[in-house]
């Protein structure tokens, strides 16, 4: 729709982890990728996973891609507000601060617009409807779009592509 030659490999499952993520990866990793957005963390949060654990994960993940030069966007998450303010502060955190200790793009919070918001969400507050996944997409592009027009897929690999992982699917 915008021009671009890329694939897209939705790598999310519902209920996912960065653990999840993180006993995947490799399988995933023997694909042509260019790109991967992380937005992962938010069901760890719920599970009451500890922060340094998310950190450590995220982390690990991050690296991997690195390693196979894959550009990471990190894509920042929030836990709803029945969370005490301590954890909630504390889990917002780990993403700006991944960003700056590895250089990442970042998109500072991709549900921001719609972030409990009951005209963009289904039932249960926490998971997009078809109108959230807009603007959501919107949100995104902003960032991926100027990432694209400078970072061509190689054209060796046919399929160069982009994963996004998401732990927040329909």
């Amino acid at each position: 729709e915008y021009g671009f030659k890329r694939q897209v490999i939705n790598a999310g499952r519902s209920g996912d982890t960065t653990k999840g993520v993180l006993w995947r990866l490799e399988r995933l990793l023997t694909q042509s990728v260019d790109m991967a957005i992380l937005t992962i963390g938010l069901n760890d949060g719920f599970m009451g996973v500890p922060v340094t654990t998310i950190h450590k994960n995220l982390e690990t993940i991050i690296q991997k891609l690195q390693h196979h030069h894959i550009r990471v966007i990190l894509s920042g998450l929030q836990l709803p507000s029945d969370f005490p303010n301590a954890t909630r502060k504390e889990f917002a955190a780990l993403y700006p601060t991944l960003a700056a200790q590895h250089n990442l793009h970042l998109i500072p919070f991709f549900q921001e617009e719609i972030f409990e918001n009951h005209a963009y969400n289904q039932w249960d507050n926490v998971h997009p409807n078809e109108a959230g996944y807009r603007v959501i997409l919107e949100t995104i592009w902003k960032v991926v779009s100027p990432l694209l027009t400078t970072a061509e897929p190689d054209p060796t690999h046919e399929e160069s592509g982009v994963i996004n992982w998401h732990d927040n699917p329909e």
